[in-house]
């Protein structure tokens, strides 16, 4: 983490020349060649100093020099992002790095103006404070909510405009309503609805395939085969079934909700399936007893734009745009 943080740095100034002088100057030993594109990291030596600031002391020591080089006048504060952190937040370390880092500079006789913001789902907020109750008091938490149905709309409007591709208002709505708001999903629809077009306007149709065509993708790209795999075994597909026609949007369900209306044969099943699901770490327990969430979104996503497909195939259901 600390590596890349120390890299981050030496591209931060990649576009403002005066800057990125100023970093080159003082992390001299950290740069490789010149390239056509700027400059080479020299990682060698940034893994072998990287230890040096994997400390809180030695990070804010990091950021403060850092400031004080770019020049304190010039520079009012320091916005330091870290993202993609589910893999690091179930170390305790982690969050022992972040408290001490924030604590240190609280108590430093002249603080470092410093914005730190961590992305990522709240279950990574959880997992956090399970390691560490005290870091909950030093959140100030920002829900970044899926874009709503005109927001999607309008984007899939100047999207196919900007490459000449008309689309009707009920493609549109469409789309809209089975990406959910997400911008994954968002793509993967408009870019499969692009290639599925033939006549410089996707209609309903287009949608609907475009739809399916997505659940797949999502499948193989973003949830692990051996999940994939388990997900689209027969045995469990009454039970996912279930999942699916909860709502898109919420990480958590409990076993009360999935086991209602389910057949007494599924219902003995039930168990089994929750605990394989939770040995390929796609869902875990949450705090109340029989309720579970979904470890990533895109696999809750996968459930729910797979269902489209299987009603789509049935014999007894048909999907229209009535429907939708």
């Amino acid at each position: 983490m600390v590596a890349i943080i120390m890299e981050a740095t030496l591209r931060s100034g990649i576009y403002e020349p005066q800057r990125l002088e100023k970093i080159k100057n003082w992390l001299a030993k950290y740069l490789g060649k010149q390239t056509l594109f700027g400059f080479s990291i020299n990682f060698e030596a940034l893994r072998q100093d990287a230890p040096n600031f994997s400390t809180p002391f030695g990070m804010l020591g990091f950021l403060t020099e850092l400031h004080h080089h770019l020049g304190e006048n010039e520079i009012k504060a320091l916005f330091l992002v870290l993202d993609e952190i589910n893999g690091i937040t179930n170390d305790p370390q982690f969050t022992h790095f972040i408290k001490g880092m924030l604590d240190s500079n609280a108590l430093a006789p002249q603080p470092l103006p410093l914005l730190l913001m961590l992305c990522g789902v709240e279950e990574r907020r959880r997992e956090m404070i399970k390691k560490h109750q005290p870091i909950e008091r030093y959140f100030d938490v920002i829900d970044v909510l899926p874009m709503t149905s005109a927001e999607v709309q309008e984007f899939y409007g100047k999207a196919f405009e900007s490459v000449h591709v008309a689309v009707t208002d009920e493609a549109k709505r469409i789309m809209s309503q089975w990406s959910a708001g997400f911008p994954k999903i968002m793509h993967l629809i408009g870019d499969a609805a692009f290639w599925l077009d033939k006549d410089n306007l996707i209609d309903v149709q287009d949608a609907l395939e475009a739809v399916l065509l997505a659940a797949e993708e999502v499948g193989k790209k973003y949830v692990d085969q051996q999940v994939y795999k388990a997900l689209r075994s027969k045995d469990y597909q009454s039970i996912l079934k279930k999942i699916a026609s909860l709502d898109p949007n919420s990480m958590a369900f409990t076993k009360k909700q999935v086991a209602k209306d389910l057949t007494e044969t599924e219902k003995t099943k039930l168990n089994t399936f929750l605990t394989r699901m939770q040995k390929l770490h796609v869902i875990r327990k949450g705090e109340v007893p029989g309720e579970y969430f979904f470890n990533q979104r895109m696999i809750r996503l996968y459930i729910w734009l797979d269902s489209v497909e299987k009603r789509k195939k049935s014999p007894h259901s048909k999907i229209t745009a009535e429907k939708q």
